[in-house]
């Protein structure tokens, strides 16, 4: 395992201490929450470019990358909505995005393909990064909770769209295969079948 493979569960180590943080209810707390959570963040673009710096993108990586960083997202979403912070119908809509891709990388997975994040589904990962952030900050200043939904807003556009982008672009995964026809098909040359 080189090191790109480890920063990638270190988001995944992060989600209790981010969940402390949040429920708990002493002075600064929101602040260390969100410095927490942009810098636990901050390792999924820094281990994606030391993977490919060092040429060491490897199919793993691929894999564990968008899952890691599905899980950290969700987790710390669903604490702002017992938290009272977000509604509920916003966790919701991103969940059930996620766990279509989810569904979608895992088929091609079995296909022996991985599918690799896509700029839009990065994009949707650094307008959700930054919503959730200011959320958090937004408790203890309250001026900042219009930008907060604005942001919450664009990002839920932009996580919608990467979702249909991803089936469209990958609708081959889950295609069907043709139906073979049960009754063998008549020579067409005219003569009668054969007994």
């Amino acid at each position: 395992m080189n090191l790109p493979n480890l920063l990638t569960p270190s988001r995944l180590v992060g989600i209790p201490i981010l969940v402390w943080l949040l429920v708990a209810r002493f002075e600064g707390h929101d602040l260390w929450a969100a410095a927490f959570f942009l810098l636990f963040s901050a390792t999924d673009t820094l281990d994606g470019r030391i993977a490919r710096h060092f040429g060491k993108v490897t199919e793993l990586g691929k894999f564990l990358d968008p899952l890691a960083d599905k899980l950290f997202v969700l987790s710390v979403l669903v604490t702002l909505v017992q938290e009272s912070m977000l509604p509920a119908w916003v966790v919701v809509v991103i969940f059930g995005r996620e766990l279509l891709i989810t569904i979608l990388r895992s088929v091609s997975l079995g296909q022996g393909r991985v599918i690799a994040a896509s700029w839009w589904g990065k994009t949707k990962t650094v307008t959700q990064v930054a919503a959730i952030g200011l959320v958090i900050v937004a408790r203890p200043f309250p001026a900042l909770e219009a930008y907060a939904v604005f942001l919450i807003a664009l990002a839920l556009l932009v996580t919608v769209y990467s979702g249909l982008d991803y089936l469209w672009r990958f609708r081959y995964v889950l295609a069907l295969p043709p139906l073979r026809p049960a009754i063998k098909p008549l020579p067409l040359s005219g003569g009668a079948p054969d007994p």
